[in-house]
């Protein structure tokens, strides 16, 4: 504890204490001399050895230290002892301001949150900060270097690894160096460390009293740690630690140490011009970094927006056996297998191969679609595999085919039960090599595509009459997927005419309100055929027939399809004679036969909506044959 005395006042003795105490003019100085010969910051007493000691922090007008009638001049940030009865004289020299020393300590080492200061300097005052830089042409060339160096980085990692690297360099004595960032909650964690040679920088943290009082007095602080300190693990023989500030805001601390001797007065210059620059490299480098993060996630959104834009129309439906179809598409989506898609015509197999590709790794990449039974074989082979110059007539270019032209994305193969026995061999070779031989060309090419079939035919059938190559079959149905009719997706005809109303409505400009009773009746009693396309069609013709603002009547609907929604309500017209048993099996037959008919003759779906299996169907079917022909 000192007590001090301003001369020539009315104010009395002041007993300030603490190992550093500061006087200047400012506000925020321990001892505040209002007087305009005193710089903002003047001086300050400092704990010495035994007893205090007068720093100059290079003031505008000067400092001495008069004792027994001798004076001392005080050199900027050269620390002079001084005692109980000594006078400071500071400001102008010829008419100072006077401030005696009352009271001071004899002994007893000065202690600050666990460790000695030695020396600080401000990092706000640009007088005390260059103060005795202008000599040392080595300083002045080192910091010049960094600077130019840290100009343009806008990586925090990549500029505290360069801030460390120069301090380091600069200081050979220092042994590592970090950046220290409070959180929001108060606690300093350490942000970057770096030490000096091969080991890793020892995570040894000065006190949150010394952080946060060289954080508010804003000054560069290098003290010796005590010793049994936690700092004395280490080993450590001085630490100095560097408010970084950005404008009137302290975004960390770099925090310095050293084993082989303390920081002196004569450093804290060059680490004063280091720790400004370096918060200002570090703050554009965090708000660049912040605002490419920003970036990338508006790049995210808009990557999201734009693949969410190309989705296919959904597949409308809540029905159970639409739902389970949906579920089984969207689980094979996100993977690489083959997928074939089954159903009758206007079921909607595109529209589901389309669901699969825009939820896929590859929705980025081409979906090209291809109707094999559209095109005649040699046609076909051209448009799949490609084919070179010349290699039939008319080839007068080379041409790539639909697998090489859809690299990266997906290939869809609709009607795949109508191709050739030739071009099924060569889907066989892209199916199980990923590369594709075009018309003409002697060597293959690797392609990476992802195939999706579809087809209104049954292939299994097929594969046991030999007209589909089984191993083909194998490789295509890998996930297989059969996609209901309109007839098993019940409650959903009322959602499609709906939405088919509302679009046809706004294609032709036309207000048509709704449907009346008696047509969605017929419509939800129609077998529908050709299922969804079927129903979008009939609906369209009733919207252009219906008149402006009325509803849709059944007198808007087609004969067939008024027709056979009666047919179908009515049931069999008379009931078979006869006993129980010979009743019933003529009205399974008559069940099971129109059921056929509204599969178009495939026994497959047959039996899977009459609830029996293929093989007893094929039973009824041939003991019904025998009955005929006998």
């Amino acid at each position: 504890m000192l007590t001090l005395l301003v001369e020539d006042t009315d104010a009395g003795p002041a007993r300030l204490g603490g190992a550093v105490i500061t006087l200047g003019r400012i506000a925020g100085n321990d001892l505040v001399l209002a007087d305009a010969r005193i710089s903002s910051r003047h001086g300050r007493l400092v704990r010495h050895g035994g007893g205090y000691a007068f720093e100059d922090l290079g003031s505008r007008n000067g400092s001495l230290v008069e004792r027994a009638g001798g004076r001392t001049v005080c050199k900027p940030h050269q620390p002079v002892p001084v005692a109980a009865g000594d006078r400071l004289l500071l400001g102008d020299l010829q008419a100072p301001v006077v401030v005696r020393i009352v009271e001071a300590p004899a002994s007893g080492a000065g202690s600050w949150a666990g460790g000695t200061v030695v020396a600080r300097r401000s990092v706000a005052d640009p007088d005390a900060v260059l103060a005795d830089e202008g000599a040392d042409v080595t300083s002045l060339r080192a910091l010049f270097a960094l600077l130019r160096d840290l100009s343009g980085r806008v990586e925090p990692d990549e500029v505290l690894g360069r801030i460390a690297d120069a301090v380091l360099a600069r200081f050979p004595h220092a042994c590592a160096v970090s950046v220290l960032q409070r959180t929001p909650g108060g606690t300093w964690i350490t942000e970057s460390a770096r030490a000096r040679g091969a080991g890793g920088a020892e995570d040894v943290q000065p006190s949150s009293t010394l952080l946060e009082r060289a954080v508010g007095t804003r000054e560069v602080v290098a003290y010796v740690p005590d010793s049994g300190g936690p700092a004395s693990v280490a080993g450590l023989a001085g630490t100095v630690l560097v408010p970084l500030l950005a404008g009137e805001e302290c975004i960390g601390v770099l925090h310095v140490d050293s084993k082989k001797r303390p920081f002196l007065a004569a450093d804290l210059g060059w680490l004063s011009v280091v720790g400004t620059h370096a918060a200002a490299s570090l703050a554009v480098a965090r708000r660049f970094r912040a605002l490419a993060q920003r970036a990338d996630e508006l790049t995210s959104e808009n990557r999201a927006l734009e693949k969410a834009r190309r989705l296919p129309r959904p597949i409308l439906g809540d029905s159970a056996a639409l739902t389970r179809a949906l579920d089984q598409l969207s689980r094979v989506a996100g993977t690489t297998a083959t997928v074939l898609i089954s159903g009758e015509t206007g079921t909607g197999k595109e529209l589901a191969a389309r669901y699969v590709h825009a939820l896929s790794k590859r929705s980025d990449g081409a979906f090209c679609a291809i109707n094999c039974a559209a095109l005649p074989e040699n046609l076909l082979s051209s448009e799949l595999f490609g084919h070179r110059k010349g290699a039939f007539t008319g080839a007068v270019s080379d041409r790539k085919g639909l697998f090489e032209a859809a690299g990266g994305g997906t290939v869809f193969l609709d009607e795949i039960g109508e191709v050739s026995e030739a071009v099924q061999l060569r889907l066989l070779r892209v199916l199980q090599e990923r590369e594709v031989q075009p018309v003409g060309a002697s060597a293959p090419i690797k392609v990476d595509v992802r195939i999706i079939a579809a087809t209104n035919r049954d292939l299994p059938a097929m594969v046991q009459s030999g007209g589909f190559r089984e191993d083909l079959y194998y490789r295509l149905a890998i996930f297989p997927v059969r996609l209901p009719s309109l007839r098993e997706r019940q409650g959903d005809v009322d959602l499609l005419a709906e939405r088919f109303r509302e679009a046809f409505c706004a294609r032709h400009d036309k207000w048509i309100a709704g449907f009346a009773p008696d047509a969605l009746a017929a419509l939800r009693a129609c077998p529908w055929p050709g299922n969804v396309r079927q129903l979008e069609h009939e609906v369209e013709r009733a919207v252009i027939l219906a008149d402006e603002g009325s509803l849709i009547g059944l007198g808007d609907l087609s004969d067939q399809v008024v027709e056979r929604s009666a047919s179908s309500a009515a049931g069999p017209a008379v009931l078979p004679e006869g006993d129980l048993r010979a009743v019933m099996a003529e009205l399974e037959e008559q069940v099971i036969r129109r059921e056929l008919d509204r599969q178009g003759g495939n026994r497959t779906r047959a039996a899977e909506v009459l609830g029996i299996s293929r093989q007893a169907l094929q039973v009824k079917l041939a003991k019904w044959r025998e009955r005929e022909d006998g």
